[in-house]
């Protein structure tokens, strides 16, 4: 009674409020009243059947709460995506894939194959055995079965013919079962990928998030529903597609995710740490050991606490970045602390290499007419040469003189070869040097071909004028040093000789040596031993150089001399690397090889290598090349004559002028052309006339020319003759002294004179009849006139 005063009085006052255990106990009073209801009558007649109805209703009505709260958490687990047993066996989210986190145990494996021996394997096909051929058992047998003819013959012959029906229904039923089996693999080969899709999507179906699993589950129970309750079909379908729907947004999120790195390599490193700092047991790796989730990420930091009795010595240290770099991919470096409260070490990603600085180069182009180029070219001494500018814009400046007194250059084609060779002659005629050109080629020195004091022998169809250019080289060094040893002279005039394409020249001097050789002759052409040798070894003491240019150095093609020794200071250009090996050797580094034009690299036999650009004329970008060449050409020709006209010349110390060179005679063809009696020529215009641009070009002053107004055919109209048409007298000066010749040069010019006989036949004739003409003898050579050999042979074309 007190208590129920008190609780109305409770009531009236305040009202207490219930809590969660509270409407527990009443929900329990509830169910126990009413199971009391339902218990016979005859176990409460007694108080012990009353308090065992109770206990007896308590533990019912408890049982039938937890069978509820079972139902409702499997259905809420169901619907919600969770597992329906056990805990969860991912890391997933209700919006995002996970990683297992159970990791199954690789089964035991026996060892026993890794002791065994490996199997042989040839990588090499293994030959097919030979058919094997029947035995002579079997050929007997084939023979008595083909001859055969007794009582048997007709069953065997049924026998065989069964045999063969069996043969051929079994092929038929084979290639049926073939074309199944081929039907069947196509099959398989369109359903399977789809289907282990799937089976590997439903097998990761615990990393699924728990809305794309909650979907599945609610999308199978519409359909269940819509199977076994036909009124609720249309809700179930709209269900179902509303749910699939939404796990189609899904989809992205159902692929699981890798692993973090910190799963992977996380413990394997803690349980090696664990014992070598000897941490305590209960020690937790989250607390010591920080891994990225993502090991390969720029920023990715491993961090590690050490423990207070780590010393950090160089032997720890070592050990620990050891044990780092080998269980963890990539490259680490370690930062050590052990100022802070606790030590600690950090590793991070090894920066990468630096890249190593670019090399200086020279200058892209220079300009021969540059205000600074110009300035230094007037504070040169006499034998000094600016070649070009350094990788760092200095100018390279070489001496001509003393051992460096001969040049050699191996360029290749586009490698400035050209622009090299004007360039040296620029300064050239500025220290007032007479210039010797030798040239097969007749490209690089066009430029110069007019200018006073420089001489050319441009013509490969006259080399015995070159032969005689690099004599008369080699005898103003023999004069010079004669001068020179006697105090009759000792400051001498530079000269230069240019011998261009000297492979090409080689050849060339060798056909020709070989044409006119004579019995007695060396079988080597004495060329380069006595012509240019001796200007390589006398010329650098009085002021005479040599600029030859190679494409190889080949001791055999220069009649035996090695030349390489006698060319200390070498200019390489556009090379490649076995011709740098052949020319400078093993011993010098090979600088990056540069098709470049002006690109040049310097080389002195001590081993010092020198990268330069050569200047050059410039070129217009929005010219062609051929456009480009001529106005260099042009700037460059009327730069020459500038300085020649500027610094002077003198030709002291030459003692004679060099050999003059032969009139160059046009060939056979075009003079074929110009005497062609038809109306129309090979190559003649539309009067049977050589065109302005070949006649007119060629035509010399000397020779006679046909008048255009003349009183002439209509035919020949405009004739022009081509040079040496005109007659060698009209070209040459009559006061001069005639010229003298080899028998193969004579037998050259004069090979459309039907009386004169080749260059071979004269030399027997000179051997054999004692009325040949008496030459003169040059050099070693007995050398003759063309009016004397046309003397010889005149009256014999009379007599005949």
């Amino acid at each position: 009674m007190h208590s129920m005063s008190a609780l109305a009085a409770n009531t009236t006052t305040a009202p207490p409020a219930i809590g969660g255990w509270g409407l527990a106990v009443a929900a329990v009073i509830v169910l126990v009243l009413l199971r009391k209801k339902t218990t016979h009558s005859t176990t409460a007649s007694t108080t012990t059947g009353r308090i065992r109805s109770v206990v007896n209703g308590v533990k019912s009505t408890f049982a039938t709460i937890v069978r509820i709260y079972r139902a409702i958490r499997a259905i809420v687990r169901f619907l919600g995506g969770r597992e329906l047993r056990g805990g969860p066996r991912s890391n997933a989210t209700f919006l995002r894939a996970g990683t297992p986190t159970t990791v199954k145990k690789a089964p035991e494996v026996s060892m026993s194959s890794v002791a065994a021996p490996p199997a042989k394997v040839s990588l090499l096909k293994k030959p097919r055995k030979p058919r094997r051929q029947p035995s002579p058992w079997a050929r007997r047998t084939a023979a008595w079965l083909r001859s055969y003819s007794g009582r048997g013959a007709q069953a065997l012959d049924r026998a065989v013919r069964t045999l063969r029906w069996c043969y051929r229904v079994a092929n038929r039923l084979w290639r049926v079962l073939r074309a199944i089996y081929k039907g069947l693999r196509t099959a398989y080969n369109v359903v399977a990928p789809p289907l282990v899709t799937v089976f590997r999507a439903l097998r990761a179906w615990h990393c699924w998030p728990y809305a794309a699993r909650a979907l599945v589950r609610i999308i199978g129970l519409a359909l269940l529903t819509a199977w076994l309750i036909p009124a609720w079909t249309l809700q179930a379908a709209l269900v179902a597609v509303a749910a699939g729907a939404l796990l189609g947004l899904l989809t992205p999120r159902l692929r699981p995710q890798e692993p973090s790195d910190d799963a992977v390599y996380g413990p394997r490193l803690w349980v090696i740490l664990h014992n070598d700092l000897h941490l305590p047991a209960d020690a937790q790796r989250e607390q010591w050991l920080l891994l990225p989730e993502r090991l390969s990420a720029p920023d990715a930091r491993i961090a590690l606490r050490l423990p207070a009795d780590f010393r950090g010595s160089t032997l720890e240290r070592e050990s620990i970045n050891e044990l780092v770099n080998s269980r963890l991919p990539g490259e680490w470096v370690s930062r050590w602390s052990f100022t802070g409260e606790t030590s600690s070490v950090v590793f991070t990603h090894k920066p990468p290499a630096k890249p190593p600085a670019p090399e200086p180069e020279p200058p892209a182009a220079v300009d021969i007419w540059d205000p600074k180029v110009q300035e230094i070219l007037a504070r040169l001494s006499p034998d000094e040469f600016l070649l070009g500018f350094g990788t760092f814009g200095e100018p390279v400046i070489q001496k001509m003189a003393d051992e460096q007194a001969h040049w050699a250059l191996s360029v290749g084609s586009g490698g400035g070869k050209s622009a090299m060779l004007q360039w040296l002659a620029v300064q050239m005629l500025m220290k007032r040097g007479t210039i010797v050109a030798v040239d097969p080629k007749m490209v690089s020195l066009t430029p110069l071909l007019e200018i006073e004091g420089v001489h050319p022998y441009v013509n490969p169809e006259a080399p015995y004028d070159m032969r005689r250019a690099i004599l008369w080289a080699a005898d103003v060094v023999k004069g010079r040093n004669y001068e020179k040893k006697r105090g009759i002279r000792t400051d001498f005039e530079p000269l230069y000789v240019f011998l261009e394409e000297c492979n090409e020249l080689a050849d060339l001097l060798k056909e020709e040596y070989t044409a006119n050789k004579e019995s007695g002759d060396p079988a080597a052409d004495p060329i380069w031993r006595d012509g240019t040798a001796k200007i390589l070894r006398l010329g650098r003491e009085v002021n005479v150089h040599i600029i030859a240019v190679f494409q190889d150095f080949k001791d055999t093609q220069f009649g035996g001399v090695s030349l390489v020794p006698l060319f200390p200071f070498k200019i390489m250009g556009s090379y490649r690397e076995q011709q740098w090996k052949r020319i400078i050797g093993n011993s010098f580094p090979m600088p990056p090889i540069q098709k470049k034009a002006g690109r040049m690299v310097l080389v002195t036999d001590t081993g010092d290598v020198t990268r330069i650009q050569v200047p050059y004329a410039p070129w217009n970008p929005d010219l062609s090349k051929a456009e480009n060449q001529k106005a260099a050409y042009d700037r460059l020709t009327a730069y020459y004559r500038e300085l020649r006209a500027t610094y002077g010349y003198s030709d002291e110390g030459l003692y004679e002028q060099p050999p003059t060179p032969s009139i160059e005679v046009a060939p056979a063809i075009l003079r074929r052309a110009s005497r062609d009696e038809s109306a129309r020529g090979p190559i003649a215009g539309s009067g049977g006339t050589l065109d302005q641009e070949t006649a007119g070009r060629l035509s010399h002053d000397g020779g006679n020319v046909t008048p255009l107004e003349g009183s002439v055919t209509g035919v020949r109209d405009g004739l022009r003759l081509v040079p040496g048409q005109g007659g060698s007298g009209a070209a040459q000066d009559p006061t001069a002294p005639p010229e003298l010749l080899s028998l193969a040069e004579i037998a050259r010019r004069l090979e459309d004179d039907p009386s004169i006989p080749k260059d071979a036949t004269m030399r027997q004739h000179k051997a054999r009849r004692d009325d040949f003409p008496q030459g003169v003898e040059v050099n070693g050579k007995e050398l003759f006139t063309v009016s004397q050999i046309q003397a010889y042979y005149a009256p014999q074309e009379k007599r005949a």
